[in-house]
């Protein structure tokens, strides 16, 4: 009986570190405006309600207690709940790239903000973005995604088998996509603001006494609010569209880590 109950208090204990590896980094989850005490109730919260949804044969024997197994198989479950949570936020960092490079090309660089996220300052439109996608996230319901996603985990990644030495190489895959969404959202202000480079680069050599300084930073950021106003109706179907790609790329990690 002694056994039984140090095996059941064992797996509740990886249960609630890979919960609390996704609770870390997710989107949403992770929001530092969000008290850390919360996250640790949501966590416990979540790892009860899981462990009676795993496979009976998920759990590990006590005598994983012995030797330094109990640190490895610790380190395993927290970097399953963290790769499972940064492929999400790999996509979150792409819109607050695409709102940086934005900000950096409209002369909206010069204005920051705290971003309630991360507690970090960013640009205006990088807060902008991270802001609006995680309301369209919680809209199309990625909090339940994710738990979801964690559930079924156990079935595809037993408790104690992940394989966490392929889980780099696919991780610098991913981190391709954080480039490919940010040039998407960037491109139509990159091609307008370059031809704008251009009309005053020709207007430099008509009239070399101009002060560009004076007359470019007005020209773009005027520009770029009008391209913003036009295209921020159409933000959230983007979004959406964009957040699709979390589900396969957490299956993706759950694959190469099983």
């Amino acid at each position: 009986m002694e056994n039984i109950n140090i095996d059941v208090l064992f797996t509740g204990y990886l249960i609630f570190l890979r919960v609390t590896g996704l609770v870390i980094v997710a989107p949403f989850f992770s929001l530092g405006a969000i008290p850390r005490t919360v996250k640790i109730f949501v966590s416990i919260i979540c790892s009860l309600l899981l462990f009676n949804a795993i496979p009976a044969n998920a759990g590990v024997g006590a005598e994983a207690l012995e030797g330094p197994m109990l640190i490895v198989l610790s380190l395993k479950e927290v970097l399953v709940g963290v790769a499972m949570g940064l492929v999400a936020q790999i996509v979150f960092a792409g819109l607050e790239m695409a709102g940086a490079l934005i900000s950096l090309q409209t002369a909206l660089s010069f204005a920051n903000m705290v971003d309630a996220s991360s507690q970090n300052q960013s640009s205006i439109l990088s807060t902008l973005f991270n802001m609006l996608g995680v309301l369209l996230f919680l809209s199309i319901g990625g909090d339940k995604m994710l738990l979801s996603s964690l559930a079924k985990s156990y079935e595809i990644i037993p408790i104690g088998e992940a394989n966490v030495a392929m889980a780099g190489p696919y991780m610098l895959e991913v981190a391709t996509y954080l480039f490919i969404v940010g040039v998407q959202l960037t491109t139509p202000f990159i091609i307008v603001i370059f031809l704008i480079d251009v009309a005053l680069a020709i207007f430099a050599r008509i009239m070399p006494q101009a002060n560009l300084m004076f007359i470019a930073l007005p020209i773009k950021f005027g520009v770029g609010l009008l391209i913003l106003m036009v295209m921020l109706p159409y933000f959230p179907t983007v979004f959406s569209t964009i957040f699709t790609h979390i589900v396969d790329f957490i299956q993706g990690v759950m694959q190469v880590l099983a």
